[in-house]
């Protein structure tokens, strides 16, 4: 054996073949990166991006089973694959509704495609993280991105703005992540978490707590719940809009995931001490992401405001710390992605026209003026509010189930009284569209990419909704894949 085979014996090779939608993912950013310095077309980077994602989506189906690789730094299951496939797929989304956008608004920079590209690289590291150092590396990447897409918009004040209070807010959630991650070193011996599951009893003394709960600060703060959701409004209000559409599904979807994955794998013993912290959060953040919603004006601050409320829906499964708790969080994770990047899109195609601000007076008589777009919202406004038939209801419902069989009464009735509060905006979005007359007279110029997207995503809102055993058995069985694999690592 010679000395190169000695070495490579001794120190293994990683198992690359179930790295591949991650190597074509990064090769696809940097080829973007390399085509933009010498082409300014923006079909050919649009075209290269949404080629190279699909190859990726694709292989994320080819591989069988799941794998440890990168010396245990990264696993690939099939609850990461399984996220992996949703984020990729809603990404190639926002890429192709990006390019009518940023032209009409005289905005484009190449710069846009590499950056979602790799910030999406980041998330799919999140959610394939067994360890809080591969875990720290994919949401700097993620977040990184997310900065300087927010302020891209250069000649914009607002943009500028956004990133900026995005970035400083970030960094504060980064520096106390840091700061629970060095003090769960401390006490565990092991960024691992199958190791720090095994170091950490049911019994926490203050230090174990100190860092679950600096940890639950800092992602709460990437999540953008209450009281740490400063930023959330300002960047998706000056972000250009399919931005926004990126940030609020396929980044939140990527927090909401990595936060269950560490919750689970690393502190399932302790789950009376997170599951009370994400219960308060949760119940906060419904109530101030409602209220405040309810004095917005402008629609597309009113739907960050929303994103802020279905964080608190969403991570109230939490405090149910069991399977149910756990299926009811991934099911509507998942679902959210369609309500939250329809949403956004139907405001960018309109958007891009020179004479709608997303003021609600401009929503007056859209039904008349466009009737199946305006068909397309009001799908989108019920299943936020979670009227049945659509996915939004069965969504809610779950997380409701999973509170009420913990006895999390008090919890439970939150999201039933906000969600009703919520009515009061999102119908006032329909009652604008179909009660009054046309305001705006303006011409709107909508790409058939756009209303591909906009009806898609409404369209399967409603198959969902009506048939979502499908999509709660694959939240079912990642739980379980989730669970099983406890200290197993």
């Amino acid at each position: 054996m010679t000395i190169v085979q000695q070495l490579v014996a001794g120190l293994g090779i990683p198992n690359f073949q179930v790295l591949i939608p991650e190597i074509i993912v990064l090769t696809t950013a940097i080829l973007v990166f390399i085509l933009e310095l010498f082409t300014k077309s923006r079909s050919l980077l649009t075209l290269v991006s949404v080629i190279g994602l699909s190859l990726g989506a694709l292989s994320i189906l080819t591989i069988s089973e799941g794998a440890i690789t990168l010396y245990g730094l990264y696993i690939v299951d099939s609850f990461s694959l399984a996220f992996k496939f949703f984020l990729i797929v809603f990404t190639i989304l926002a890429i192709m509704n990006l390019q009518p956008y940023v032209e009409a608004k005289k905005t484009y920079y190449g710069e846009y495609y590499y950056l979602i590209i790799f910030s999406l690289l980041g998330m799919m590291i999140m959610v394939s993280s067994p360890n809080l150092v591969s875990f720290y590396i994919g949401l700097e990447l993620m977040s990184v991105s997310t900065y300087i897409l927010v302020g891209l918009w250069r000649r914009d004040y607002k943009s500028k703005e956004g990133a900026f209070k995005y970035l400083i807010m970030g960094g504060a959630g980064t520096a106390i992540i840091s700061y629970a991650i060095a003090l769960i070193y401390g006490k565990t011996g092991s960024f691992d978490f199958a190791r720090i599951f095994n170091q950490i009893q049911d019994n926490p003394d203050l230090a174990t707590t100190a860092g679950i709960g600096l940890l639950i600060v800092g992602l709460a703060l990437k999540a953008s719940a209450v009281p740490f959701h400063f930023w959330t409004p300002d960047a998706y209000e000056s972000a250009p809009t399919p931005i926004t559409a990126f940030m609020a599904s396929v980044s939140k979807i990527a927090t909401y995931a990595v936060i269950l994955r560490i919750m689970v794998e690393a502190f399932p013993l302790v789950n009376s001490v997170w599951s009370y912290g994400w219960a308060v959060l949760a119940a906060v953040s419904m109530v101030v992401g409602n209220f405040v919603a309810l004095k917005q004006r402008n629609v597309k601050r009113m739907l960050a405001y929303s994103s802020i409320a279905h964080t608190g829906y969403i991570l109230a499964a939490l405090a149910s710390p069991n399977g149910m708790g756990f299926t009811a969080l991934i099911f509507y994770s998942l679902v959210y992605l369609f309500m939250a990047l329809g949403g956004f899109i139907f405001l960018s195609a309109f958007e891009k026209n020179g004479n709608w601000t997303n003021d609600l007076e401009d929503f007056k008589g859209l039904a008349k003026k466009h009737p199946i777009m305006a068909l397309y919202m009001l799908i989108y406004m019920f299943s936020m509010l979670g009227i049945p038939p659509t996915v939004g209801f069965m969504g809610k419902f779950g997380v409701f189930m999973a509170l009420i069989s913990s006895n999390v009464w008090w919890l439970a009735v939150v999201l039933v009284i906000t969600s009703i509060v919520s009515a009061g905006y999102y119908l006032r979005v329909v009652s604008y569209m179909y009660m009054y007359e046309p305001v705006n007279e303006g011409k709107f110029n909508l790409n058939p990419i756009e209303k591909f997207t906009v009806g898609f995503l409404a369209v399967m809102i409603l198959v969902i909704g009506i048939y979502p055993t499908v999509f709660w058995e694959i939240s079912n069985v990642l739980t379980s894949i989730l669970i099983m694999n406890i200290g197993m690592r």
